[in-house]
């Protein structure tokens, strides 16, 4: 299905037509691709996933240089957390979803930490900059295959999964489950 509609550009005011397609993607199932572009260069894109699954969590031990080409396919419902660096990326309301594999979760969270880092160092705050660094070089190790972590993938929709032989699957508990963020409004009728 696809359908176009028109809205006032944020930016500039003028008329964006925002095309709505439906597709089916692997790993997510139907989705709808909403797209728009403005010729003050404004752009937008989303992707909002039409179905859920089975409340999920995903547990990967990395533990080799071969599980940083793990797939891991992330809604926008989806949280990240690496325990052993104190990291947790949750989902927020302009969150998005992708594919990718376990390097780029880290080069995602490097980039963070690295902002981070630099702007505890120039608010001279030495036990900030010190926890920066020590996480980034645990990544560093963690990509020469001399450091372990565990990458953990929760989805309380359910479209979210690590595809390795070596993830390890559970369902969620109704607790776990309101604990976690969703990124979006959900309705529970």
């Amino acid at each position: 299905m696809k359908l176009s509609t028109t809205a006032s550009c944020p930016l500039c005011c003028s008329e964006i037509v925002f095309d709505w397609e439906t597709q089916e993607i692997p790993y997510f199932g139907e989705a709808m691709m909403v797209t728009g572009n403005c010729s003050c260069g404004f752009r937008h894109a989303d992707t909002i996933l039409l179905s859920s699954k089975e409340p999920s969590r995903y547990t990967l031990p990395v533990e080799s240089m071969d599980d940083l080409d793990a797939r891991v396919i992330r809604s926008s419902s989806g949280t990240i957390r690496i325990p052993e660096l104190g990291v947790d990326v949750e989902p927020g309301c302009a969150s998005e979803s992708y594919i990718t594999n376990v390097e780029g979760i880290l080069d995602r969270v490097q980039g963070i930490v690295e902002f981070a880092t630099r702007t505890a160092r120039e608010a001279k705050d030495p036990d900030r900059t010190r926890k920066g660094e020590e996480i980034l070089e645990t990544m560093e190790q963690v990509r020469l295959g001399r450091s372990r972590v565990t990458l953990v993938l929760e989805d309380p929709l359910g479209n979210s999964a690590i595809a390795s032989e070596k993830a390890v699957y559970t369902r969620l508990t109704e607790e776990e489950i309101d604990s976690l963020k969703t990124g979006m409004v959900v309705l529970d009728l």
